[in-house]
């Protein structure tokens, strides 16, 4: 085992002893007492350590809210009562404690009580030590062990880091973690093969770490990775819901995904982690499938060109965000700087957002809708996703003698995907032919000195706002407020050919008209105040239409709200007294 201290020097990386915030280091003393109050009582002795991703991420000098403490001879559960009795004589209020049992199937494998201390919440478990049989990743048995056994059988070495509470250090039973740190190597304690056979999953997040910080996965594993064997064990021994867990992480975090869906890629896992629709025998099942993958290194494009335009215009965000934010990275992406340098700022980039970023107008009827907390997330996620399967675009299968793109077939029934997201990214794919028409015909226009008439600009607005309608709505979800994801995903497939240069920082004049063209979209979308229009009511709903009308209920009915929708984009200001006269005197129309 090796140890660091505050003045470790030579790094590649540059880390440093951990800095405890003032509650982590009061956490730490209250541990330290109980562990020494049970010692004087009970005449034995218990070891502490908090363990994994918050050692490897204070050393980087990020901040970690998420406080795993291993134990070495008693259950998490059994600890965590006597802190909570400790705090409480120390006029501590009693907190519940939650005990979450084994699920080995979610890769909970032993038992794991969970407790708030000073507020911030702890999870107490103890170490162990595991023995894998050939059949599972789950294992075979499962004992107390010690802190080398168990940070041997961790994923990566910067992930089997302790910091001891009672010597305030960190420990290095691998010998490896803390300079695999310092070089941004990832790297197995065991040796490869051997770890991933054990548990097919350590592959992903390998994978994971790597992109997240920018490290550099080490060729032992890399081969063990591209071994056949270990690809079939991940298709065959781990659920695809612990996959998609995976890569939801991945998607997630705000670095490295262009990163992660290359090493997806390069390391052969694409068509597992992204498996293609098969045909089976069911009656519902899936029965045809048609079309081709088209090259996978599209995916790793269009990620990287919506990684580069998701950071043009940052969003607001508080200091909790701010400090939630930062990321480590050990090298750092010199194309996207430049782009940046070029973009950020620049008034052809201004409206780039993916989400309406205005208030909605208080004049305008508007069903209202329960409000996300983070709706950028939401919208950036599925950017990403969308781009991952973009090498599906013109491949889908028949489900139910229904046609389904390929990418909405993986996402359901091969990641086994949350439905929000299905019908979102099912949304942007299907709309991308549309987008592109409008913003090109609204470009047109905008050239056209004869079409400048007040009239050429009602319909102008209307147009837009139907598009925007019909991409905010799906059914009864709603995409709402993040529409302008489509659009955005639609330049960025625009973007596709130029690629090469924009990698290596170049943003040429043909590029920067691609952005500015989507850009005066977006911009003459809040200028219209139509950017809300997607929740704005009916001034005259169904049941109203069907009476002015003198007809009876039908899906006709549908098309004809259409129509009064398109008259009230080019008259927002109107009110439903006009809506009806318009109705009236224009009979014709809905017929």
């Amino acid at each position: 085992m090796s140890t660091i201290g505050p003045n470790s020097s030579g790094l590649t990386h540059p880390i440093s002893e951990p800095r405890l915030t003032e509650t982590e280091s009061k956490i730490c003393s209250v541990l330290d007492e109980v562990a020494k109050r049970y010692e004087a009582r009970e005449g034995k002795k218990v070891q502490l350590r908090i363990a994994g991703g918050w050692v490897r991420d204070k050393l980087l000098g990020l901040e970690c809210h998420d406080l795993d403490i291993g134990i070495d001879t008693m259950m998490g559960y059994d600890f965590a009562v006597l802190v909570n009795e400790y705090l409480e004589e120390h006029g501590h209020e009693k907190r519940s404690i939650a005990k979450i049992a084994t699920n080995p199937e979610k890769s909970k494998h032993l038992e794991t009580a969970t407790m708030m201390v000073l507020d911030m919440p702890l999870d107490f478990v103890n170490l162990r030590s595991e023995v894998y049989d050939d059949a599972s990743r789950i294992p075979s048995e499962i004992t107390f062990g010690t802190p080398s056994e168990d940070a041997y059988r961790r994923d990566t070495t910067i992930n089997a880091l302790f910091y001891n509470i009672h010597t305030r250090s960190v420990e290095d039973f691998t010998g490896k973690g803390v300079e695999d740190l310092k070089k941004g190597l990832i790297r197995t304690p065991l040796e490869p093969f051997e770890t991933f056979w054990q548990d097919p999953l350590r592959v992903m997040r390998c994978v994971r770490f790597a992109a997240r910080f920018h490290f550099q996965i080490v060729d032992e594993a890399k081969r063990a990775i591209l071994d056949p064997r270990i690809k079939d064990a991940l298709r065959t021994k781990i659920s695809k819901e612990r996959i998609g867990a995976e890569l939801d992480k991945m998607i997630d975090d705000r670095a490295g995904r262009s990163t992660a869906i290359k090493l997806i890629h390069d390391l052969g896992l694409y068509d597992v982690v992204f498996a293609p629709p098969v045909i089976d025998t069911s009656p519902r099942g899936t029965t045809a499938l048609d079309g081709e993958l088209e090259p996978v290194e599209d995916a790793f494009k269009l990620v990287w060109i919506m990684e580069w335009l998701l950071k043009i215009n940052p969003g607001p965000v508080g200091q909790d965000e701010l400090a939630e934010a930062k990321v480590y990275q050990a090298e750092i992406d010199l194309g996207q700087e430049s782009l940046l340098a070029q973009t950020c700022g620049a008034a052809f980039a201004d409206h780039l957002y993916p989400v309406v970023t205005t208030i909605s107008s208080p004049t305008i009827p508007q069903i209202l809708f329960k409000d996300e907390p983070f709706p950028e997330k939401i919208g950036t996620r599925n950017l990403i996703l969308t781009g991952m399967i973009y090498p599906y675009r013109n491949m889908s299968a028949t489900v139910n003698k229904k046609p389904v793109p390929a990418g909405s077939w993986i996402l359901r029934y091969g990641l086994k995907g949350k439905n929000q997201d299905i019908d979102i990214v099912t949304k942007m794919m299907e709309r991308q032919e549309p987008v592109r028409h409008i913003v090109n015909t609204i470009q047109s226009t905008a050239q056209s000195t004869y079409l400048n008439s007040e009239e050429q600009s009602r319909r102008e607005r209307a147009d837009m706002g139907m598009m925007i309608r019909d991409i905010g709505n799906i059914g009864n979800a709603i995409i709402g407020k993040k529409w302008p994801c489509v659009f955005i995903l639609a330049l960025g497939i625009d973007l596709l050919p130029k690629f090469d240069s924009l990698r290596s920082g170049i943003l040429d004049d043909e590029s920067r008209a691609l952005i500015s063209k989507y850009n005066a979209f977006l911009a003459k979308a809040e200028a219209y105040q139509i950017d809300h229009c997607f929740a704005w009511k009916y001034l005259v709903d169904g049941k109203e239409l069907t009476k002015l009308l003198n007809i009876r209920p039908g899906p006709e009915v549908t098309g004809y709200l259409q129509r009064v929708m398109h008259w009230q984009l080019m008259h927002p200001q109107s009110t439903k007294e006009e809506c009806q006269e318009w109705i009236r005197q224009n009979s014709e129309l809905f017929q």
